[in-house]
């Protein structure tokens, strides 16, 4: 089950290898970092920088970091917020307008279930994820 969409997870990668670092890195380091395509990284990182979830700096010595109150304070839940469609915890799974306990979709309680344990995951601080490696690795989908 693909939880965090390919964008959500270059972003947050890129974030834990920001967050690892602690400097000013560029984009092509970046990628090469977490395996992901230089262009589409950028894009994402663009994002996230218009949001200010991170900071960047321009020119010679320029790069992607995290600021002291961003390397504090950033979220899996604020960088998902800032990618992806709003309510997807709060919606039914099947996009059916009516459901609830007391009236439950076929994968209503299972669903709950998952929701339960990705709210846990969206409290996870980028800082406190140190070891990239084992993080990539529990992100990969099986296809």
């Amino acid at each position: 089950m693909l939880i965090f969409s390919y964008t959500c997870q270059y972003a947050i990668k890129a974030c834990i290898v920001l967050a690892s670092e602690r400097k000013k890195i560029g984009i092509i380091d970046i990628s090469e970092q977490i395996g992901t395509p230089t262009h589409f990284t950028s894009k994402i990182l663009q994002q996230l920088t218009k949001k200010q979830l991170i900071s960047s700096g321009r020119g010679k010595g320029g790069g992607f970091y995290l600021n002291d109150e961003q390397f504090e304070k950033l979220t899996i839940q604020d960088i998902y917020e800032s990618l992806e469609r709003k309510g997807v915890l709060s919606s039914c799974l099947l996009g059916l307008k009516v459901c609830s306990s007391e009236n439950p979709c076929p994968i209503h309680d299972m669903a709950v279930v998952v929701k339960e344990k990705v709210k846990i995951i969206f409290d996870y601080k980028i800082k406190d994820l140190k070891d990239l490696g084992s993080v990539m690795k529990m992100m990969e989908y099986p296809g």
